[in-house]
C-alpha cells in the first residue's frame, strides 16, 4: 500500500515538475474546468509537445477572431466549437486509481496545452489535454489555474457529445484559417461590386451601392437607366458567404501558368470601408466533361496572393450572373 502511494505521488511530482511555471510545492485539487462567461475571452493559445503553437485573439476593433502573426481571420465555425466546450466541459470522474500512474505518465510525455486568457496577458485558465479514455466518453486532463496546478487529473466530458474533446484543439494554422473570401450579410456595406466576363467583356458591369442609392454601368462606365433594380439589389445579397474549400499546394511553375492566363471572371468588391477585395476565378479543363471544364470546381486568386485556392463551383455560379440578365426584360 506504501508503495503504491509512493508511486503515485513521485508520478505526481514528476507531471507538475514538468508542467511547472513556479517553485510552489504546494499541491491543489482543481477541477472547475469551465469558463462560466465566454464572451470575456480575449485570447486563447493552443500548444503541443511536439514544439507547435498558435494563437487566436480577438479584435477589439472589428470584434472578429485573427490568427495572430498573420493576416488572417479565424474560422468563427472552429473559435465557436471551442467556446461551447469552454463553457460547456465537467468533469465525468476521477481517474481510477488502477490508472492513474498511467495517465499521469502519458499526460507528462504528451498533452496539448489549452491557456485561456480573458482580460489580460496572464492565462485564467489553462487546460493540459491528455487522451480519450478507453471508450472514448471521456477525455484525460489537467488543469491549472493562474499559478496554481492541480495535484490529480480528471476525466471530463461535453455532455452530448461522444468522442474525445483533444480533436478539437489542434495547432495547424490551415485548419484555422477561415475560408470566407466575401462575407458581407448587410448588402448595404458593400460600396461598388466590378464584374468581368473575359469571353464575353460586354457582360461585364459594375455596381454602385451608397446610401441607398443603386447604380449600374456598362463594361465602358456608362451609367444604365433601364434595368431590373430589384435583381440587381438581390445580387449583393449573394456576397453574404462566399469561400474556397481547399488550399492548392501546387508546384510554383504550375501556379504561374495558371495566373498569366486570363481568368474567366474577375471580381473587384470595395466596401463600406474602403476595403478593397479582389478575386480572379479560373475554370478547370476536363476533357472528359461534355462541356469541357469541370462542373464541380474552379480556381480562384485573392488580391494577387501568391496562393491558389480551390473553390466549389456551385458556390460561386449565382455570383455569375452577365449584364443581359438585369436588362433583358428593357431591350
Amino acid at each position: 500500500m506504501h508503495k503504491k502511494f509512493f508511486k503515485v505521488t513521485i508520478y505526481s511530482w514528476l507531471l507538475l515538475s514538468l508542467f511547472s511555471c513556479n517553485n510552489d510545492s504546494s499541491y491543489y485539487d482543481l477541477k472547475d474546468f469551465a469558463i462560466k462567461d465566454t464572451s470575456k475571452v480575449i485570447k486563447f493559445k493552443i500548444s503541443d509537445t511536439e514544439d507547435n503553437s498558435i494563437v487566436i485573439s480577438r479584435s477589439v476593433s472589428s470584434n472578429k477572431w485573427i490568427i495572430e502573426g498573420s493576416k488572417y481571420t479565424a474560422n468563427k465555425s472552429s473559435v465557436d466549437l471551442l467556446m461551447e466546450t469552454f463553457y460547456r466541459i465537467r468533469v465525468k470522474q476521477d481517474v481510477p486509481k488502477s490508472a492513474f500512474n498511467t495517465v499521469i505518465n502519458r499526460l507528462s510525455v504528451r498533452h496539448k496545452k489549452v491557456e485561456i486568457f480573458l482580460e489580460n496577458d496572464k492565462a485564467f485558465k489553462t487546460w493540459f489535454i491528455g487522451s480519450p479514455t478507453q471508450d472514448h466518453l471521456g477525455t484525460y486532463m489537467l488543469l491549472q489555474n493562474g499559478n496554481n496546478k492541480s495535484s490529480k487529473p480528471y476525466i471530463t466530458y461535453k455532455p452530448g457529445m461522444y468522442g474525445s474533446l483533444d480533436v478539437r484543439f489542434f495547432t495547424d494554422w490551415k485548419g484555422w484559417r477561415s475560408p470566407r473570401v466575401f462575407n458581407y450579410p448587410n448588402p448595404k456595406s458593400i460600396k461598388n461590386i466590378s464584374v468581368n466576363f473575359s469571353e464575353k467583356p460586354k457582360e461585364s458591369y459594375t455596381i454602385s451601392y451608397k446610401d441607398d442609392t443603386l447604380k449600374l454601368f456598362d463594361l465602358n462606365n456608362k451609367e444604365l437607366n433601364n434595368y431590373d433594380s430589384i435583381q440587381v439589389k438581390h445580387y449583393l445579397s449573394h456576397f453574404e458567404n462566399v469561400s474556397y474549400n481547399k488550399i492548392m499546394f501546387e508546384k510554383q511553375n504550375v501556379m504561374d501558368s495558371i495566373f498569366k492566363s486570363k481568368p474567366h471572371y474577375y471580381f473587384e468588391l470595395t466596401d463600406s470601408s474602403n476595403k478593397v477585395t479582389k478575386v480572379e476565378f479560373w475554370k478547370i479543363k476536363d476533357i472528359d466533361s461534355s462541356t469541357g471544364w469541370d462542373a464541380e470546381h474552379g480556381y480562384i486568386r485573392v488580391n494577387k496572393n501568391n496562393e491558389l485556392l480551390r473553390a466549389q463551383y456551385f458556390n460561386w455560379e449565382i455570383l455569375f450572373k452577365p449584364l443581359s440578365f438585369y436588362t433583358r426584360r428593357y431591350y
